[in-house]
């Protein structure tokens, strides 16, 4: 065990199970700082970074405050009851309503209440205060979030610190400042087929790449329907991904990183309104996958999610388009994202599986839980309802609510519905993203899309 470790392991055994903010303050998150190796002058203390926000620390990567910190720190007391639970009950006091751990992260169960949910806020905080990274702590309770553009989401569980888990924890705080910035990985997925699972990979990552943002794409489907819908041929994409994954296996990373800099396709697509939109692809044909489906090796998903890793520094987002088949290759995108969209039409099955992929989710973040130190995944961004006929009306609707209702659907909605137009197919057999057509209906489809999950702020827990 390191000796920085240690010292913090000790000073944490000393102090009381009652200790006040400022105590906990003063005598426990000092020897944290010092024990990640932090300079006095990266830690800004009581500095508000919007209206009314003033979290306890703000964190830099270095000594330059000009840039945005990295992480952005939110204590409370110290309290017996939390001290002294079991691993059981301390879940269920952090949980419960008005609880410390709550008001750390800022839910709303009392008026006016701050915490990371707000201070990771784009819409009050300051650009140049906008932190990559959040973490709440009270000397028991332990968990880090994360921020990409607008979206606030859980970077690991409640975590309990203790002298068993704060090498461990100490780690996740390590791993936050040497990578303030890493691509989000969302795959878009759901059992049932014909709900428009590859238009919208293309045309959500089209509409954050017309927002200047830079967007990978991956084609994890046999059918290669992405591949082809960016106007590539498949077949041309046959050797990589069993090389790749040979490389990966014997830690040879910069080989491996040379393969997928050589296969990934950097797409550019004229627009109506005169500008060019930039994508890049990772393609693949249908041979390769099969063969990589059916190795039936346990380090399947393990390979996969290294080569998302060496991916994950060079884009701000990248989408995963799934089969609907809940195979090998399917479980190594959900096991390896941050993120999953849930695509559903108006139909009772489309809204069957959709439900039944939502409550699996949570049943891939307690898997992850228990091999992973962090990146807990894949967090539900909503169920998006799309090929919506533009007729729907009212009492569609009302059936629609019923059926969720009935599947006890209490999760996430996209507010935003895709509505079916022609221009779609247009797009389909141009080979181009829709978004190409800047001023067409579709297109603000996609574009308030984006704006609701990602570029907007955006919290989700679930």
């Amino acid at each position: 065990m390191a000796k920085n470790y240690q010292e913090l392991i000790n000073r944490w055994e000393q102090i009381p199970k009652v200790y006040a903010e400022a105590s906990i303050e003063a005598d426990l998150i000092s020897v944290i700082f010092s024990s990640l190796g932090l300079n006095f002058d990266q830690i800004k203390t009581n500095h508000q970074i919007g209206t009314g926000r003033v979290p306890d620390r703000l964190v830099y990567s270095d000594a330059d405050t000009t840039k945005p910190p990295v992480l952005v720190f939110e204590n409370k007391r110290r309290t017996q009851n939390l001290a002294d639970a079991t691993d059981e009950e301390f879940l269920k006091i952090c949980k419960q309503p008005n609880s410390l751990y709550r008001e750390a992260v800022g839910y709303k169960d009392k008026p006016n209440n701050n915490g990371i949910r707000q201070y990771l806020d784009k819409d009050f905080v300051s650009p140049e205060k906008l932190a990559s990274f959040g973490l709440v702590f009270n000397g028991d309770f332990f968990q880090l979030w994360r921020r990409v553009d607008g979206l606030v989401m859980p970077l690991t569980d409640i975590q309990r610190f203790n002298a068993e888990s704060i090498p461990k924890l100490m780690q996740q705080l390590e791993y936050c400042l040497r990578n303030p910035r890493r691509a989000l990985v969302t795959s878009v997925w759901n059992q049932k087929g014909g709900v428009s699972k590859t238009t919208n990979t293309i045309n959500l990552g089209a509409a954050l790449a017309d927002a200047g943002k830079k967007v990978l794409l991956i084609d994890l489907d046999e059918q290669t329907d992405l591949t082809i819908g960016v106007g590539l041929n498949p077949n041309h994409f046959n050797d990589w991904i069993l090389d790749c994954v040979e490389k990966v296996d014997k830690k040879k990373f910069d080989e491996a990183k040379k393969i997928l800099s050589e296969v990934i396709q950097h797409r550019v697509f004229p627009t109506t309104d005169k500008t060019q939109l930039k994508i890049s692809v990772l393609p693949i044909g249908s041979e390769s996958l099969a063969a990589f489906r059916d190795k039936k090796d346990i380090r399947q998903i393990q390979s996969f999610k290294k080569i998302i890793e060496i991916l994950v520094s060079d884009f701000d987002y990248i989408f995963i388009d799934t089969s609907p088949a809940a195979d090998s290759l399917t479980r190594c995108a959900l096991y390896s994202s941050d993120t999953t969209l849930i695509p559903i039409d108006y139909g009772k099955k489309s809204i069957h599986h959709g439900v039944n992929t939502y409550h699996g989710l949570a049943k891939i973040r307690s898997t992850r839980s228990q091999v992973e130190n962090m990146h807990l995944g894949t967090w539900n961004l909503g169920l998006v309802f799309s090929n919506v006929p533009p007729d729907s009306g009212a009492r569609l609707d009302r059936l629609i609510d019923e059926e969720l209702k009935l599947k006890k659907f209490s999760g996430r909605k996209c507010a935003t519905v895709v509505k079916t137009y022609a221009q779609t197919k247009i797009a389909e057999f141009k080979h181009m993203p829709v978004v190409c057509w800047s001023n067409a209906p579709i297109t603000k489809c996609y574009k308030n899309l984006a704006d609701e999950i990602f570029l907007k702020h955006n919290f989700i827990d679930d």
